[in-house]
This record gives C-alpha cells, structure tokens and sequence, in this order.
C-alpha cells in the first residue's frame, strides 16, 4: 500500500488509493466533486500491459484501477510492479 501511494504521489487524478492486504485499488477522479475519470484508469491499464504488467478495472464507472498480486509474490516482483506503475502513471500524464 505504501509503494503504491508513493507511485501515486504527485498525479492529482488519482484521487485516492485504498485498499486491504493485496487486494489494492487507485481511483481516478478529478474536481472537487470528485468527477470519475474512466479514461486514465483504462490509459493506465493499456500502458501498463504494454510494459508487461497486467491490471483490472472496477468501480461503478470503470475509473478503479485494481491491483491484485497473487499471494506467492516476491519483494522483488512488487518493487517491479511498483515502479511500472509509477512510470506507467507518469507516461498517461495523471
């Protein structure tokens, strides 16, 4: 959770990241009233699977990104996926 907000840090579309043990989610909002941002979450999806790390989307409009590892994840393949996220967010521009 904490590699993950510190990839989110400093793109103010994510609105929030939130989450429970592995099962992690980014939302994507903007404005004060927290309008829903399906696009960046589906631009985060594609140029993530274009570096080779495969997401999910969720939420009532689509604008949750799902972040999933399977439970026999190493250090080293979250400390990847962290990183490919964060360059992942910069390349969209969120």
């Amino acid at each position: 959770m904490a590699g993950l907000r510190e990839a989110a840090a400093g793109h103010p579309l994510v609105a929030e990241v939130r989450g429970r043990g592995l099962m992690i989610g980014l939302e994507f909002a903007e404005g004060p009233d927290l309008k829903p941002r399906p696009d960046l979450a589906k631009a985060l999806l594609h140029e993530a699977f274009e570096r080779k790390l495969l997401l999910l989307t969720c939420g009532t409009y689509g604008h949750v990104v799902r972040v999933i590892p399977p439970l026999v994840t190493t250090d080293d393949e979250v400390d990847l996926a962290m990183r490919t996220i964060g360059d992942s967010l910069e390349a969209i521009g969120a």
